[in-house]
C-alpha cells in the first residue's frame, strides 16, 4: 500500500539562535534543539501550544508569550504552517493555497499527489 503524502498538515520551526536551546512551549512538553535544527508537529503549531500540560488559560498564554518571543527576538524561525484548505464553488475540489516566487495561487493538496 502506497503511502500518502500528508507534508502540507504539518507545522514546521527552526532554530536560528546560534546555539542549542531549549523551548518549553514546544508541545508536547518542550524540546531542545541545536542550532538549525527543525522541529515539526502535526497540524498548526500555534494551536498545539500548551501542549498536554492542561487545558488552563494561563498555560496558553504563557507559551503563546514565549513563543512569540522567540520568534521575535530571532530565536525561531517559523517555516511553514498547514495551508489553507479551501473547497472550489465550482468543481467541489478542494484546494490548498500556494506561493510560488512571491505568486499566491491554489493547487491540489499535498495527499492528492500520492494518490
Amino acid at each position: 500500500m502506497a503511502t500518502m503524502d500528508t507534508t502540507c498538515l504539518y507545522s514546521t520551526v527552526k532554530n536560528i539562535s546560534g546555539g542549542t536551546m531549549i523551548y518549553g512551549f514546544l508541545p508536547p512538553h518542550g524540546r531542545e534543539l541545536e542550532n538549525n535544527e527543525e522541529f515539526t508537529v502535526f497540524g498548526d503549531i500555534r494551536q498545539n501550544l500548551g501542549g498536554n500540560r492542561g487545558s488552563e488559560r494561563s498555560v496558553h498564554r504563557r507559551d503563546n508569550t514565549a513563543f512569540e518571543a522567540a520568534i521575535e527576538s530571532g530565536k525561531l524561525e517559523l517555516l511553514n504552517t498547514p495551508a489553507q484548505i479551501l473547497k472550489d464553488a465550482v468543481t467541489g475540489a478542494p484546494q490548498m493555497f500556494v506561493l510560488t516566487s512571491g505568486t499566491l495561487t491554489t493547487n491540489d493538496p499535498c495527499w492528492y499527489s500520492s494518490v
